[in-house]
């Protein structure tokens, strides 16, 4: 990767790095997010290449397993946006030749519309979200073969059809020896995880394990599971009975079952889940009000509702806003 001397592009330029060297590791991929960020001249706020690497898999262009330490690039694919009159979103890997082929199809027939990604301060620019409105399947057919992509009727529906239940793991070893030094708890008033001097009751633990890697177990009954922070945060609010999740429709005449996906910022949504969220619309969640919840776009409530019953919430269903829009994918 090369350094420009401005950020507008950054997000394209970093994705079409990634489809061409196709997977490498996690780690690698912050440090050299971080690095380019400076080349460019952007100065990025703590996690911020963590942050990246998330809104990427969310938009479908990567995939990222953590434990791994990996990351892999994702075939191009063009889908339909839910609900969302003649509007497809592109998908996965950028390479050179696929750039080529969707600009040539745009100078000749392909109805295009690039919406830039307007980050927050001291965030790294995304790439820039690709919609193709079509009028036919066909149409929309024809231009997946023609750009290489593999064409999808609609990755959000598919996507909620493979959404993992909020379940504890396997069976894992309880903290013990030095690892207890690093034992912390999650408090669910305080929303974070606060130092503990010991396990004695359920709950959700995080240690350092004998290669510094951090360890997240739910504790049932006495016993130690493995389980992802995410879900395991999800299942610490449905053993309190606590929601984290509000679905509220759009206002917009035949858009009832439409609407705007709210989310507390301290339940982050597990990484498929996001994605099925995401690609509703083709953009990364906004922030709500003093930065407490993501909102996702034009998410359709049976979308909202799948979400919600596999990470054991009851979406709560808000009224709808006179003459507000939900949604950025119309």
């Amino acid at each position: 990767m090369t350094g420009p001397t401005s950020g507008t592009e950054f997000g394209g330029i970093l994705l079409r790095w990634l489809s061409e060297s196709r997977s490498g590791t996690a780690s690698a991929l912050r440090d050299g997010l971080r690095s380019q960020a400076q080349a460019w001249g952007l100065e990025l706020k703590e996690y911020a290449d963590w942050d990246w690497m998330r809104k990427a898999a969310a938009l479908g262009f990567i995939d990222v397993e953590l434990r791994a330490d990996r990351w892999s690039v994702a075939p191009p694919v063009l889908t339909r946006l839910p609900h969302a009159d003649g509007l497809a979103v592109l998908s996965g890997a950028r390479t050179a030749k696929t750039s080529r082929r969707v600009e040539e199809a745009a100078e000749e027939w392909m109805e295009l519309v690039t919406v830039p990604h307007r980050p927050e301060a001291g965030e790294a620019p995304l790439p820039d979200t690709l919609l193709i409105q079509y009028e036919d399947l066909r149409t929309l057919q024809e231009a997946a073969e023609f750009i290489g992509a593999r064409y999808v009727p609609c990755a959000a529906m598919q996507l909620t059809e493979l959404l993992p239940q909020a379940t504890p793991g396997p069976e894992s070893a309880p903290p013990g020896g030095s690892t207890v030094n690093t034992l912390e708890k999650y408090e669910l008033r305080l929303q974070r995880f606060v130092p503990a001097e010991r396990d004695v009751e359920d709950g959700l633990y995080r240690w350092r394990g004998a290669d510094y890697a951090r360890l997240t177990r739910v504790r049932r009954n006495g016993v130690f599971h493995a389980v992802e922070r995410e879900t395991g945060i999800y299942l610490e609010l449905a053993r309190h009975r606590t929601g984290a999740m509000r679905w509220r429709p759009e206002s917009g005449k035949g858009r009832a079952g439409i609407g705007r996906l709210f989310v507390d910022r301290y339940a982050p949504l597990p990484a498929l889940h996001e994605r099925a969220a995401v690609l509703c619309s083709g953009f990364p969640p906004s922030l709500g009000k003093q930065a407490q919840t993501r909102a996702y776009d034009n998410v359709p409530r049976a979308i909202a509702e799948a979400i919600a019953a596999s990470l054991q919430q009851n979406l709560e269903i808000m009224p709808r806003q006179a003459g507000a829009s939900g949604g950025r994918a119309k």
